[in-house]
């Protein structure tokens, strides 16, 4: 029986997703995006890699800022949105309701005799959560209530791919909720399941950013089947990276409707992963491991998950090369395989969103994930994608592959919209980056020249010679993630 053969019960939570994220000191509306290595291991398969989506270009805010009123009889209006484009306005071309107000248009807040303009940083709620989470009352003008002392967001620099990542984002991620399980239970989760969790916590992602309930729907229906035993089977079988990353989807459904019932099946998985060796010295482990343990942060906000995972992922980074690459892996990878590296890249750029910068990793992180971004500089193709073997260009077998290609542009999304990039530099490598992405995207959703899931390789020649797969989920989930 399918997934869509089931009938789901009605839910007494609402299906409104949650609102208010952390970022830049400030909470804004936004939403999440954010999967492992792939391959097979001696002889057990091994897998590959949003997170919060406020890395996407398309991805920030809910509704289009409508003029806000005068504050007061005093107050002054400054025009809502304008030449700017700012995050919140960007959510204009994603659905969003005009009443909800755009991040980053301003209002005026003067009281009943005050004659001050303060800008708006929020888009319209009753309460705003600073960093840290403490929650402050809202000031009132009109129909924006912003929290008291909140400054402008600055313009979103990606503003202008924000109707193409609307419209690729819905593309695929309604194919991918029209698809059929290949499996009933965690059971029998074949080796490269984990790129499933990554399509799956993608199109979530979507279905969030643009405000599309029959899709996040449809995505909560396909999971139901595999609800009851979720635990149960994912915990007697091997306790595996590629196995475990399939908690981020229990998760990921928390966290947008609100449901309790799947928040546990989640973290007990997150938690049992502190308790097994699950490290590989595969730089695919930097997504795989890194997404789980930070979904698990983002529903519980309890500091030991980023305790476990930050330190791993400082580990990791001592195999960075010079170049700002990684092997596959140092003995028996020694290959800048593209998808490997674009892994590593998605997940620092994933923990960089939640790693206070206060941790005595932050720092660290933060270092590799910029030489890593300035490294990809000089490999990126005429056509804006990566290739196969990222630093060998000019062999006439290696091949422009999409999954890498996908995952860096989301990396770089990630880093330019939270400021850690700097625009001048990125967004022209961005925007050729994504046009090269739409070459390779039918008119169906099905996406071109995505490499074979694979272990490790003796040579660079044996990752050229590996097979190009269409609508595999190995490059259907980062694009999503981008859009």
């Amino acid at each position: 029986m399918s997934s869509t053969d089931i009938t789901r019960p009605r839910m007494k939570q609402s299906r409104i997703p949650r609102l208010v994220h952390r970022a830049a000191g400030l909470c804004l509306l936004t939403l999440p995006v954010g999967c492992g290595t792939d391959g097979n291991s001696n002889p057990t398969p091994m897998g590959g890699a949003p997170g919060s989506a406020a890395g996407q270009p398309g991805a920030a805010g809910s509704g289009a800022g409508a003029p806000s009123s005068q504050g007061g009889s005093a107050g002054q209006v400054t025009p809502a949105g304008g030449a700017s484009a700012s995050a919140g306005a960007a959510g204009a071309a994603g659905g969003g309701s005009a009443t909800a107000g755009a991040a980053g248009q301003t209002a005026g807040l003067g009281g009943a005799g005050g004659g001050s303009s303060v800008a708006c940083a929020f888009q319209c709620v009753a309460q705003c959560t600073e960093a840290g989470g403490t929650k402050k009352d809202g000031t009132c003008s009109g129909a924006q209530i912003c929290c008291d002392g909140a400054t402008s967001t600055p313009a979103n620099p990606l503003a202008h791919l924000v109707p193409a990542a609307k419209e690729v984002g819905l593309l695929l991620a309604n194919r991918f909720s029209k698809q059929a399980l290949t499996f009933t239970s965690m059971a029998d989760l074949p080796g490269d399941g984990y790129k499933v969790a990554c399509e799956w916590y993608g199109a979530l992602g979507v279905a969030k950013s643009t405000s599309t309930q029959t899709l996040l729907d449809s995505l909560v229906k396909k999971f139901d089947p595999l609800k009851a035993n979720f635990v149960t089977t994912m915990l007697a079988g091997q306790a595996h990276v590629d196995r475990y990353i399939f908690g981020i989807v229990p998760l990921e459904i928390y966290l947008q409707i609100g449901d309790e019932s799947y928040l546990p099946l989640g973290i007990q998985v997150a938690d049992k992963q502190h308790t097994t060796n699950q490290v590989r010295n595969a730089i695919d482990d930097m997504f795989m491991m890194t997404i789980l343990q930070l979904e698990a942060y983002r529903t519980k906000k309890e500091d030991k998950y980023l305790k476990f995972m930050a330190p791993i992922m400082v580990t990791y980074l001592k195999a960075q090369k010079d170049n700002g690459l990684f092997f596959h892996n140092d003995s028996q990878g020694p290959v800048h395989w593209g998808r490997g590296n674009g892994w590593f890249a998605a997940g620092m750029a994933e923990m960089l969103k939640d790693l206070p910068k206060t941790a005595p990793e932050y720092a660290t992180i933060e270092a590799g994930y910029k030489k890593m971004m300035a490294g990809l500089l000089k490999f990126q193709s005429k056509n804006g994608l990566w290739y196969q073997v990222l630093n060998l260009p000019e062999d006439s077998k290696n091949w422009e592959e999409s999954s890498g290609s996908a995952m860096f542009t989301y990396a770089m999304i990630s880093g330019v919209r939270r400021g850690l990039l700097d625009a001048a530099t990125y967004v022209p490598v961005i925007d050729a980056a994504w046009a090269g992405l739409r070459k390779k995207i039918s008119s169906n959703g099905d996406v071109s020249d995505i490499c074979i899931g694979t272990w490790y390789k003796a040579n660079a020649q044996e990752y050229m010679g590996l097979t190009r797969l269409t609508g595999d989920g190995h490059g259907q989930a980062p694009i999503l993630w981008a859009t």
